[in-house]
């Protein structure tokens, strides 16, 4: 009985503990990200910049323990295709893709490195892409005309797709295990965030004034593609059996599971404003 009472109070305390870690970093990180969404600029891009080399860093980590291990001169070259992705044109991208393939190969070339090379150099590449370019497309979508608006709406959307998702599933779920990258969410969840989404997103588009075409844009970016990011990330996660990206923020994981959603939804958000 007495042991009993011991993990009792070692798993409330554990809990509170945890509980009190996650509002602390809450507290001050949302209103400087808030903050620096606003500002937009180099102090944006800065940040973002910052959150690419951290994905980076992260990705790497946990491919190592996939045996792929990718060359360390690719972190600081992701910012170097951030800031190309984020400030240029699609020629230089190509080009600052190009750069790291080379760099990438030569490496492997020089170190007589064989076994493995063509995942080292694959995965350096795409994950480049997922992370310096697809962030990218944040900075992208906040130079637009009422990009602040936009960029915000996008983020709410995420979090009440994902909060809707959660609760559906939680209530009304009874086909789990469709997404075997995720086997706790289920088909309830899932269509319970795609709705959310559509919901949210013409109250976004009311206030700030969006075009039929932008606020289905953004349902479909926040309630599909962000899910579909959740969805990868996990499926990354678990391949290589890891539950958190990273303990970079207590809590709550690391940079990659903060942004997961965003990664994916942000670009093709981006795509659809862009294009349409």
């Amino acid at each position: 009985m007495e042991e009993e009472n011991e993990l009792f109070e070692k798993f409330v305390e554990d809990n509170i503990m945890n509980l009190i870690k996650r509002l602390a970093i809450a507290l001050f990180f949302v209103p400087s990200i808030i903050h620096i969404f606003f500002a937009g600029g180099i102090a944006l891009s800065s940040f973002l910049s910052m959150v690419v080399f951290l994905q980076m860093f992260e990705l790497r980590e946990i491919f190592i323990t996939k045996g792929l291990n990718m060359p360390r001169i690719v972190l600081p070259l992701s910012i170097l295709v951030f800031f190309a992705a984020a400030y240029t044109s699609l020629n230089e991208v190509v080009l600052s893709l190009l750069f790291i393939f080379l760099i990438v190969t030569g490496v492997d070339i020089l170190r007589n490195r064989l076994e493995g090379s063509f995942g080292r150099i694959s995965a350096s590449v795409f994950f480049v892409i997922y992370t310096s370019i697809f962030m990218a497309s944040i900075f992208r979508i906040r130079l637009m005309d009422n990009g602040a608006f936009l960029i915000f709406s996008l983020m709410g959307m995420i979090w009440l797709t994902d909060t809707a998702a959660y609760f559906g599933g939680k209530y009304f779920g009874k086909h789990r295990g469709i997404f075997h990258a995720s086997p706790n969410k289920s088909a309830e969840g899932f269509i319970a965030g795609i709705l959310m989404s559509f919901i949210a997103a013409f109250i976004f588009g009311y206030f700030g004034n969006f075009t039929l075409l932008q606020t289905l844009s953004l349902a479909v970016s926040a309630g599909f593609f962000g899910q579909m990011g959740d969805l990868f990330e996990s499926m990354i996660k678990r391949d290589a059996d890891v539950k958190d990206s990273s303990n970079f923020l207590p809590g709550h994981g690391g940079i990659l599971d903060r942004f997961d959603s965003l990664v994916i939804a942000a670009p093709v958000f981006y795509a659809l404003l862009y294009f349409l």
